[in-house]
């Protein structure tokens, strides 16, 4: 069973009288372990697509099974509930919460996750422990209690990966993760994201570059919100 299958996935906006489809008509099958390209310009649906598999947003028709669980029929609560455990998001902006430490940014996506989850998580060695051990992981351990403004854009990447990571998601989703990097960090990005698709996480990357494209082993370009390629 793929852990991703999507079927005439269709996505409107209405704004008044006009009715704009940027999405027309997806079907996606993506496997666990894939580490996954989605590209395309400016206006192609990659970002809306990104927000319907990011269970951030719901298609206007169409269905969505992740993990063989039909989740167009959830409501908000489950809705959010199954994104908090199931799904980690790295984005361009960070959004890192400016007032809080990087242990704390780390910690932050616990605060919703459920009891059971949290005991998981946990396990012998505390939340705070693994929060730390992620970070040390990825080259932050020193910097544990620095504010996000007291960090460099690649270092602040590294730390939205490590709040990506912190509730163990089987997928990560990546939207343009390079995109306000200089080509080195953006370099040491994107092998952190290769070096996890490794150890078993499904990686999901919107880009509209082919050279960070390039990390993925799948690519699948939209166009005027259809796939127009993939290989």
């Amino acid at each position: 069973m793929a852990l991703i299958q999507l079927e005439g996935i269709v996505k409107e906006f209405s704004k008044g009288d006009l009715l704009t489809t940027v999405l027309k008509g997806i079907d996606l099958t993506i496997e666990a372990g894939e580490f996954v390209a989605i590209m395309g310009p400016s206006g192609s649906g990659k970002s809306t697509l990104m927000y319907i598999l990011g269970l951030l947003d719901r298609p206007t028709s169409g269905r969505y099974w992740l993990d063989g669980e039909d989740v167009a029929a959830l409501d908000d609560d489950a809705l959010s509930l199954r994104r908090n455990e199931t799904l980690g998001f790295v984005f361009q902006s960070f959004y890192l919460i400016p007032f809080l430490s990087v242990l704390d940014n780390v910690l932050l996506p616990t605060t919703y996750a459920t009891p059971k989850h949290l005991a998981k998580l946990a396990g012998h060695e505390g939340l705070e422990a693994r929060a730390v051990r992620i970070l040390e992981k990825l080259g932050m351990g020193e910097r544990l209690l620095f504010r996000p403004d007291e960090l460099s854009g690649g270092q602040k990447q590294r730390v939205a990966i490590a709040r990506s990571l912190m509730n163990d998601p089987a997928i990560i989703l990546a939207d343009e993760p390079t995109g306000q990097l200089d080509q080195a960090s953006g370099k040491a990005v994107m092998e952190i994201l290769s070096s996890l698709n490794q150890e078993g996480k499904t990686i999901i990357l919107i880009t509209h570059d082919a050279k960070t494209a390039y990390y993925a082993k799948r690519r699948i370009i939209l166009e005027d919100g259809r796939i127009r390629e993939e290989g």
